[in-house]
């Protein structure tokens, strides 16, 4: 009788080969290069190779979430789940699930949430699922991922709380005759947030379009916002920009969990690709690091709070307790 037990690639090294896009110069270094790794779905002593990582797996049902030599992405998002912050974690959902013209999408929101509640026992099984409750499909480029989580994410998550807001939506004018794809779309205003890059939209032809479209979408009732990248990168800008979208959503942009703080700075380290692994809530957060939003300085008292008993008890958690 044969021992021969068959491997499958797994974890990071698998992210190479399912050609997830955009990690490298976001959430790893540019030069990065992923270790072999591989898992087998038995659990029994094998010989390991140095020149390669091996896994055992003997998690019921994990083995058919295989195609070909190498585990699929929904469970290679559990595998990889432990190593990523939050946003990291969101950041690569998103690009898990991106779309390209042209081309079809790797996997689906959906499909990394049945795999996720499967696989119960997993270690990357509650994180994943924490961040696949943020996840979106469709998304069809780097900076639309980071818009999506400045504006989509919770307060407690460093975002605006805009939770209508979908990637992508397909919108139909004149009866289905013209049809246009929104970066972001709120459905229950009618609102259409634009990312406009410089290197596509800077040209005389692309910003014709552009205003086009604008003009054809808001004959029949709907309102574009466009964002360039410095109302990201520039805090009174972007202050701005999420009053602007509170208004027209209308739901108040009001701050009151503490985490706000790290986890805003925390999108900021991902928007200005200088994070890559560094966890933020590690360094004190000064007020003027975040957007002047409404119950900012209330919020940082009791960050403040938080963060001191942190540095008398560096091993407890950063988290509040109640007052008897």
């Amino acid at each position: 009788m044969s021992d021969y037990v068959e491997k499958f690639i797994c974890g990071k090294y698998a992210l190479d080969y399912w050609g997830v896009p955009f990690l490298r110069g976001n959430i790893e270094p540019p030069d990065r290069i992923f270790p072999e790794e591989y898992v087998i779905f038995v659990d029994k002593p094998i010989y390991r190779p140095d020149r390669a990582k091996i896994h055992t797996c003997r998690i019921p049902g994990a083995e058919k979430y295989v195609d070909g030599h190498a585990c699929t992405l929904p469970l290679v998002f559990l595998q990889v789940a432990l190593e990523y912050s939050i946003h990291e974690l969101i950041y690569l959902g998103l690009q898990i699930c991106s779309y390209r013209e042209g081309s079809r999408p790797r996997s689906t929101v959906k499909e990394l949430q049945a795999c996720a509640e499967e696989l119960q026992g997993h270690r990357g099984r509650r994180k994943a699922l924490r961040a696949i409750r943020y996840l979106e499909n469709n998304s069809r480029s780097p900076m639309e991922s980071i818009l999506y989580m400045f504006l989509r994410l919770p307060n407690a998550l460093g975002g605006c709380g805009f939770n209508e807001i979908t990637l992508n939506e397909k919108i139909d004018l004149d009866g289905g005759n013209k049809t246009y794809f929104a970066d972001l779309y709120v459905p229950s205003c009618k609102l259409d947030i634009e990312y406009d890059s410089e290197k596509f939209h800077s040209n005389a032809s692309a910003l014709s379009k552009d205003r086009e479209r604008a003009a054809h979408l808001e004959a029949e009732g709907y309102r574009v916002v466009s964002v360039g990248y410095t109302q990201l990168n520039n805090l009174n800008a972007f202050r701005n920009l999420a009053r602007q979208l509170s208004r027209l959503i209308g739901k108040r942009l009001h701050i009151r969990a503490r985490k706000f703080f790290e986890n805003y700075v925390a999108l900021r380290d991902l928007l200005l690709k200088k994070g890559l692994g560094v966890r933020s809530r590690f360094r004190k957060i000064h007020w003027r690091e975040v957007p002047r939003f409404s119950g900012v300085r209330a919020a940082y008292d009791v960050y403040l709070a938080a963060w001191s008993r942190l540095i008398r008890h560096p091993n407890r958690s950063l988290v509040l307790t109640r007052a008897p």
